[in-house]
């Protein structure tokens, strides 16, 4: 006989890692702000200014893009979802309708973003943070931007597919490993 506790299925550390998965793309229906769309099991669950992703090892947060996607885009010259960040919600700052109308609103909601960047972004033993970027018309992937002047004259652009951490914001930022920029 097994005398181990067991965790309820919902306290299964597989059940609590997928209650927390998210997509996270930006949402091009707002023009004045930057606002990202947050889906869970494909339905979209609501929209945020800065969404805080964390993974792990075993689970690291993706960025995937959907080749026939992209192929489209460059086609017809006009923008499609295809293109989204895969991980684990840590945190976010969500965007709602009040915030058109209240500029103090917005404003203290930017002031979160701020916040949570500050925090959220600490230094990591054997990772770096890199800029983040995606243009489907210069890129088929997901890239990050290193401005490390010791690196290069111009800005190094590298294809990202996996990180430990990622904070969406008006720019994305992502945790990668040393060594592993081009990953």
């Amino acid at each position: 006989m097994n005398n181990e506790p067991t965790l309820p299925p919902h306290h299964e550390p597989s059940f609590i890692a997928q209650s927390l998965k998210r997509e996270v793309y930006r949402n091009l229906h707002f023009r004045d702000e930057t606002v990202y769309s947050v889906r869970k099991d494909g339905l979209v669950e609501g929209h945020a200014l800065t969404v805080i992703m964390d993974g792990t090892t075993k689970y690291p947060i993706t960025f995937a893009v959907g080749p026939k996607g992209n192929q489209r885009v460059r086609d017809e010259q006009r923008k499609n979802v295809h293109a989204v960040i895969r991980g684990h919600l840590c945190n976010a700052v969500w965007y709602n309708s009040d915030m058109d109308v209240d500029a103090s609103e917005m404003g203290h909601a930017k002031d979160a973003c701020d916040y949570f960047k500050a925090q959220y972004m600490i230094e990591r033993e054997g990772y770096v943070w890199r800029e983040v970027l995606y243009n489907p018309y210069k890129y088929r992937t997901f890239v990050t931007r290193d401005t490390n002047p010791f690196r290069g004259v111009e800005d190094v652009i590298e294809p990202i597919f996996t990180a430990r951490t990622v904070i969406v914001g008006p720019k994305v930022w992502a945790q990668i490993k040393i060594g592993h920029e081009a990953n």
